[in-house]
């Protein structure tokens, strides 16, 4: 007992002199942010080098849980609600965990975010497990998260160190999200407002989306006034559509329209082009 409580008072002792200590950490912290669409995904970690180590079956063991990084459990942070590599992920902050193997790694999204480690990683708080195939790359002096593979409605998370890396895909409603603010925002538009019917029928063709809404809010846009702008995002409508002879016609009503406008000439290469596009198709 004595022998304990020497122990203890010794561990304090140690505890306090360190404290008062300001050193850098030797795994820096670092943070990765991506926004796609309406979702922003944050990965905090910390960076250990490989130091001419042998990392995957050494120095991190196969077949055990692993903090995929140093120091602290990495987080993983979600905006919104998404889909992680085809599995449905509520919006909020997860603890990300592997389990590394020769073959096939299991990549885990444990619910308690804040944790040391793996030491006090408890597998009943998972929220998610999944497969990822590692692959064979150059070396990755430190640890390192990126994105590629960036649309509106999906991103690649990377992660590689030593030679090895894999990635895993993260995907959100987009499409139906924009719809619905679309449709709250338009309840909402004034008499006179086009510039909100516009930016929205822009937004559905340059997607292909919705494309008979799409033509009713050009024409609301056109009622209420809007500029030569809104003749020209018709015609891509009715393009799309598959009208070319009338896209041609609302082609030469924006020219009509922006003869006199300042803006006009930002937009005549852009109108110029899909002028060439249309009579391609007759």
């Amino acid at each position: 007992m004595k022998r304990s409580l020497f122990l203890i008072g010794i561990l304090l002792i140690a505890s306090n002199i360190f404290a008062q200590l300001d050193l850098p950490r030797l795994s820096p912290k670092a943070t990765i942010t991506q926004n796609f669409g309406y979702t922003t995904v944050t990965i905090e970690y910390s960076r250990p080098d490989v130091k001419g180590r042998k990392i995957w079956g050494e120095l991190i063991p196969f077949e055990k849980v692993y903090r995929m990084g140093a120091n602290e459990a990495t987080i993983i942070d979600f905006s919104t609600d998404v889909t992680v590599n085809g599995n449905k992920v509520p919006a909020g902050k997860y603890a990300l965990f592997s389990i590394p193997a020769k073959n096939d790694w299991t990549i885990i999204l444990n619910k308690t975010s804040k944790q040391w480690g793996a030491f006090s990683y408890d597998e009943k708080q998972d929220l998610l497990r999944f497969q990822v195939k590692p692959i064979a790359t150059s070396l990755t002096e430190s640890l390192t998260y990126g994105f590629s593979d960036l649309t509106i409605n999906s991103v690649s998370l990377n992660f590689a160190w030593e030679k090895l890396g894999f990635a895993f895909k993260i995907e959100s409603d987009v499409m139906n999200t924009a719809h619905e603010k679309i449709k709250e925002a338009v309840s909402k538009a004034k008499p006179d407002d086009w510039r909100t019917y516009v930016g929205a029928a822009n937004f559905a063709v340059e997607n292909n989306w919705f494309m008979n809404e799409a033509l009713s809010w050009a024409d609301k846009a056109i009622e209420n006034g809007g500029t030569f702008y809104v003749y020209f995002v018709k015609a891509k409508i009715l393009f799309k559509m598959g009208d070319a002879k009338g896209a041609l016609e609302f082609i030469s009503k924006a020219r009509e329209k922006g003869k006199d406008d300042k803006n006009f000439p930002n937009y005549s290469a852009d109108i110029a082009e899909l002028e060439k596009e249309i009579k391609a198709k007759l």
